[in-house]
């Protein structure tokens, strides 16, 4: 489907739909990183209350806030109040920056504040993005007045991200989680749950960090399944590990008619609503971000590729199985295609 269209530029992130009360962008402090924001309240209410959900929004690989436009918009307009924010390494917010890293892309001029990139390593996961989602809900109380709860929408990557939220599978896994507990998912019985999670919606659901969980088809035979992890170490050793190539890829690859041709060949059905504001929203993220977008880059290609959604609902099946969850699948998909791993 296509979620992206119309609502506040990148060039001025207040939305124009809604009185300026209504609607909010900033940055937000997480673990000493910039985490960009975009709070929308419920239109119609003078005071931005609402007996709905609140629906916090989370963007795929390389994408932002501004995937979500047009969806932030309908859903404002519906009554909700709308959280969307851009994950640590993509978008505005910061691209932490490893001490090792000897190699960095020269810094173009943004037209739009970008967070600071961070001097410290991070390992990019799931997880780690999930905990940053269950941290941000918690810190700004997201859902908690009237006991209303949260719905969590994630497209692709996100998607995975809504699932390890609402599922609290990032509890005990990564290393700055000193916290036991998730304000999302809560703590769960056989008689009673303390979920804040009113239901997932998935929008082209990816089936990992990375494609190397493809590897987990059970259709594979031995053979295939070596095949295919070879391929992917050549392609990593070659490519997506090696910092000094994608380096030169952003600083002499990417621009924005390149970027612009292959935005539009995902948008197959309305070419025209890849504009400027959506062009520029990839663009400058990855020119301005340095050795931190060239770390994000290579981690997430790389990286353990953690749950496939399979395995995150047998894992958690009993969880799952008792929110709604909504599936929505773009038919024409050539990323996530609909009778992929996944989408079958």
């Amino acid at each position: 489907p296509d979620i992206a269209s119309s609502a506040p530029s990148i060039h001025d992130t207040t939305a124009k739909s809604a009185d300026l009360s209504s609607s909010a962008s900033k940055f937000w402090k997480w673990q000493n990183h910039d985490i960009f924001t975009e709070v929308r309240l419920p239109v119609h209410n003078d005071d931005g209350r609402t007996n709905k959900p609140a629906v916090v929004l989370l963007h795929g690989f390389g994408a932002s806030t501004t995937y979500w436009r047009e969806t932030m918009n309908m859903l404002q307009n519906e009554g909700y109040e709308v959280h969307a924010l851009d994950l640590l390494g993509q978008g505005r917010s910061s691209k932490p920056v490893p001490i090792e890293t000897g190699t960095s892309v020269p810094p173009s001029s943004p037209p739009v504040e970008m967070g600071a990139n961070t001097n410290e390593k991070v390992e990019y996961s799931i997880n780690l993005w999930a905990k940053l989602v269950d941290d941000y809900a918690k810190e700004h109380n997201v859902g908690s007045d009237d006991d209303r709860g949260v719905v969590l929408m994630g497209n692709s990557l996100g998607s995975l991200v809504a699932l390890a939220a609402a599922t609290g599978d990032f509890v005990g896994t990564i290393p700055i989680d000193t916290d036991e507990s998730s304000y999302l998912a809560g703590t769960r019985d056989e008689e009673s749950s303390s979920s804040r999670i009113r239901g997932i919606c998935l929008f082209n659901c990816a089936v990992g960090l990375n494609s190397r969980n493809l590897l987990k088809n059970p259709t594979y035979d031995p053979v295939q399944r070596a095949i295919l992890n070879w391929l992917f170490d050549l392609f990593d050793f070659f490519i997506f590990d090696n910092e000094l190539l994608l380096t030169y890829a952003l600083n002499n690859i990417v621009t924005k008619d390149l970027l612009r041709d292959a935005l539009k060949s995902l948008y197959t059905h309305d070419p025209e609503r890849v504009d400027d504001e959506l062009v520029d929203s990839f663009y400058y993220p990855a020119k301005s971000g340095g050795s931190g977008a060239v770390e994000a880059i290579r981690q997430i290609y790389t990286n353990d590729a953690g749950l496939t959604p399979m395995e995150m609902h047998e894992k958690y099946d009993d969880v799952l199985d008792s929110m709604p969850l909504h599936l929505i699948w773009g038919m024409e998909d050539v990323v996530t295609p609909i009778d992929g791993d996944v989408g079958k």
